[in-house]
């Protein structure tokens, strides 16, 4: 769980649903964006 800190108590500002790589995109305060998609079966995310 790491990987999430950076977000952990950050507001949800957006949600992009699907986004342009037909995943989902969450963009929180502070320009902090998650991009979240399946890859051969497989879920994957992505900080921006």
């Amino acid at each position: 769980m790491d990987k999430f800190e950076q977000i952990k108590m950050i507001e949800l500002v957006k949600v992009e649903d699907p986004d342009s790589d037909g995943g989902i995109t969450l963009v929180f305060q502070e320009n902090k964006i998650l991009k979240i998609k399946i890859v051969d079966g497989k879920l994957v995310s992505q900080f921006m």
